[in-house]
């Protein structure tokens, strides 16, 4: 059998953070959160998740900033990060995809299954 994918998922809000955990785990993936950027930035170096969901509004931080952290590392730049926010403006999106986002999300417009989907999409499972 083989080995569950694991995604990680940073997000300050507890409530998306339990819908989000409820339906990756419903279509057979492990999904791990921190509340903090920087937190996110040292669990990826020691997991190696698969995919990396990112808000852009955390507390104390900047979801860019964190994004240009983790793709400044070597190690961990390959892992594809999808940003899942809703802030939604023309020079954040470009700045996000600029930066390596393989992909941008707005929690709004979108159900959780539908998250699921393009993460497995980006994943090719």
């Amino acid at each position: 059998m083989s080995k569950k994918k694991i995604i990680l998922l940073i997000e300050d809000d507890t409530d998306q953070i339990f819908m989000y955990q409820s339906k990756f785990e419903l279509e057979g993936l492990e999904l791990i959160s921190v509340r903090r950027g920087s937190e996110g930035i040292k669990l990826v170096k020691k997991s190696k998740p698969a995919a990396i969901l990112l808000d852009l509004v955390l507390i104390g931080e900047n979801g860019l900033d964190i994004l240009a952290e983790l793709k400044k590392d070597p190690m961990i730049r390959d892992i594809p990060v999808i940003i899942l926010t809703n802030l939604v403006q023309k020079d954040v999106i470009a700045k996000a995809k600029n930066l390596g986002a393989v992909d941008f999300l707005v929690k709004t417009d979108m159900m959780p299954a539908d998250v699921v989907k393009r993460v497995k999409n980006i994943l090719k499972i």
